[in-house]
Formats: structure tokens, sequence, C-alpha cells
């Protein structure tokens, strides 16, 4: 079997303060995790100004410089950094730190300006394909505006409806990716049900046994604070627990 790769999400966990993210990596390392995962963003990037959430996403997202002294910080722990992308300045910011690989979210796959940026990379970064919401045609654009990239690209099973539900999760839909696409590409599983729910450990279990090598869960301090992308989240020290089963 191949080494199975765990990726926390810090997703919006930071409550919009660069420290609380910094210090959610540092525990995310702590309990073992391959990879730390920001959404680099700008509400500018992402939605029009009269956007019901345009607030909300100004409120979370950081500045330019307080995202390249976060990126390279936690490089700075011993741990690789991923990203995911939400516009050419997002990119550029993740490329001049030198990320370990890109993630482009489902509403993306039909994104020809940020699929070309990715197409340009070089370095073998990992490049990440959510497909949650995509449909098949969706997907096999984003795959072929990204066939120079010298990596395997990762699909990603999985979707967030806060908190997703057990019957929502469809892990059937992983072999249905790995028999169309499995030659080419790997497929992970992005788990977001309750992170209450003891199936929160379990559904990657069975995720890995349908042949997912790389699992996101996110992380949070306290899910009882209900903050920002709480619902999912595991807290540092069940992070470290499930790490260990799933090395097991």
């Amino acid at each position: 079997m191949n080494k199975i790769e765990i990726i926390a999400e810090i997703a919006n966990a930071h409550q919009g303060n660069p420290e609380i993210a910094f210090n959610l990596a540092n525990e995310a390392k702590k309990s073992g995790v391959d990879f730390v995962k920001y959404q680099v963003y700008f509400a500018e990037e992402l939605l029009v100004k009269n956007h019901p959430r345009y607030e909300h996403f100004k409120k979370q997202s950081f500045s330019k410089k307080d995202w390249k002294n976060l990126i390279l910080e936690t490089k700075n722990l011993g741990v690789r950094v991923l990203c995911d992308i939400y516009g050419r300045e997002a990119f550029k910011i993740a490329s001049e730190c030198e990320v370990d690989g890109y993630k482009i979210h489902s509403s993306d796959l039909s994104n020809y300006h940020i699929l070309s940026l990715i197409n340009k990379l070089r370095n073998g970064e990992k490049v990440i394909l959510s497909c949650g919401g995509s449909n098949i045609r969706e997907i096999s654009y984003a795959l072929n505006k990204i066939n120079d990239i010298p990596s395997r690209p990762i699909l990603m099973h999985g979707f967030q409806s806060y908190p997703t539900k057990i019957e929502d999760t469809n892990l059937n839909r992983i072999d249905f990716l790995k028999n169309l696409f499995g030659e080419k590409c790997d497929i992970g599983f992005q788990d977001h049900i309750s992170g209450e729910d003891s199936f929160s450990i379990t559904l990657p279990l069975l995720a890995i046994t349908k042949g997912a090598n790389i699992i996101e869960k996110h992380i949070t301090f306290d899910r009882h604070k209900k903050g920002v992308d709480y619902y999912s989240s595991l807290e540092p020290e069940e992070l470290k627990l499930f790490i260990n089963i799933v090395k097991k």
C-alpha cells in the first residue's frame, strides 16, 4: 500500500488572525501531519463588493505581507505547506513562497486563467483538484489544461455541507473516480462530517480501503467555541489520535 499522507486544513479556523493560524499549524505539525494547508484568498478576487458575504471574507483574509510571513514561518516549522488559491494574486503569493503544492476549488475547475498558471509549474509541486461538486466534464477539462505538470494530479472526493451527513458522503464515488482517472491521477478524500461523530475517524479509514492515499482533515483548537469552520474540525489531540490510527 502507498504511504497515506495527511493534510491539516486550517481553512478559516484562524478567525482572521494570522497568529492563531500559525499556532494551529504548529499544533498540526506536532500531531504528525504531512502537510498544513491554508486557504489563500482576497475578498476582492473572490466576490463582488455588493455580495452579502463580501465583508465576512474581507475580515477573514489577511494582507499580502501577513500571508507571506505566515507561509514562510510555517515552512520554518519543518512541515510542508499547501495552499488553496482563489485568484491570480493568491497564486502569486503562494508561488513566491515556494509552497509544496496547490489546491483548486471545485468552482474553479473550469477557470482557464487559474489552470493556466498551474500548468506552468515545473518543480513537482502537488496539484490537488477538489471534485466534490464537479462533474466529469469539468474534471476532464481541468486535467487537460494542466497536462504539462510533472506531478500526478490528485482528485479529492468530498464536500462541505456544515457538516456533511454520513449518508451524503458517497464513498463509492472514489471507485468511480479511480476507474475513470486512476491511470494518471491519485485519489484523495476530504472528510467533512461532524468532528463530534466517531465516524470522523472511521470514514477516512474506509476511504483508504477504497484507494484514497491522501486524507484532508480540518483542525481547530476548540469546537465548543463554535468559531468559523468548527463543524468538521478535529482538535489537536484528536488529530494526533487520528494520525496514529491511520499509521496503524
